[in-house]
């Protein structure tokens, strides 16, 4: 199972939201950059980088950040914001992003991005208030698909290879990823897609039961900056 360290951006700074919430949240004055590296010379593969300042009208807010922190490392970033259309998610690879996260697309959308990048390219993010889709974030949907796996389900045709399931009832919380919905998606569409997971992980018994489930990765924001769990711990604790 991969362990992947996030660095949330929000202002041009490192933070961490609370269930989603930039009215809670905690700011972090490393320089991104720096986080990187750190997490690089931990011993991370691969990144995960949101810019939490982008909106439907301005896909990248934070473009300059971003490929600081590209250039800053020599490992590939996966890379979250609010792409809404094919140039949007050209852009952001040509910056440099290995792979673009995709906020709950419409169906049309994701087959759209399927088809024009590929499958290794593009990660479906299933960004969910516990078992239903929360669709405010994303605009034009052609859909209403509302349950998780419901909407998994119509992903798996479209030759989606990587979804990534993010609780925002869980994130910042450092109690618990939300093993229940996990599971759910494992037991329906576990054998066609790869699943990643976000949210609550601040313990390493919570990696291990990931592992156990069959998470192909875990996505690890807050208990990495306050070193409730190290990157080292974690990827010997996965370690086959």
């Amino acid at each position: 199972m991969e362990i992947i360290p996030a660095i949330y951006l929000l202002d041009g700074k490192v933070v961490a939201l609370y269930k989603g919430s930039t009215e809670q949240k905690e700011t972090y004055y490393k320089s991104p950059a720096v986080f990187a590296e750190n997490f690089q010379r931990a011993g991370a593969l691969k990144l995960y980088v949101a810019d939490l300042n982008a909106k439907f009208d301005h896909e990248l807010a934070q473009k300059s950040e971003i490929k600081t922190i590209i250039n800053a490392v020599k490992i590939p970033i996966m890379l979250e914001a609010a792409f809404s259309n094919v140039e949007a998610i050209k852009g952001a690879l040509e910056l440099g992003a290995a792979q673009v996260v995709l906020r709950s697309p419409s169906i049309e959308f994701a087959k759209t991005a399927i088809e024009t990048f590929g499958p290794e390219k593009i990660i479906i993010q299933i960004f969910a208030k516990r078992t239903e889709l929360i669709e405010k974030r994303q605009k034009k949907r052609s859909d209403d698909y509302t349950d998780i796996v419901d909407y998994a389900e119509k992903l798996v045709p479209l030759g989606v290879k990587y979804v990534m399931y993010k609780d925002q009832r869980a994130e910042g919380t450092l109690i618990h990823p939300n093993y229940d919905e996990i599971d759910r998606l494992f037991l329906t569409v576990g054998d066609k897609l790869k699943i990643y997971s976000s949210g609550g992980i601040s313990e390493i018994k919570h990696l291990v039961l990931l592992k156990k489930i069959g998470a192909a990765g875990a996505i690890i924001g807050k208990a990495l900056y306050e070193r409730t769990i190290t990157v080292e711990q974690a990827i010997a604790a996965v370690a086959d």
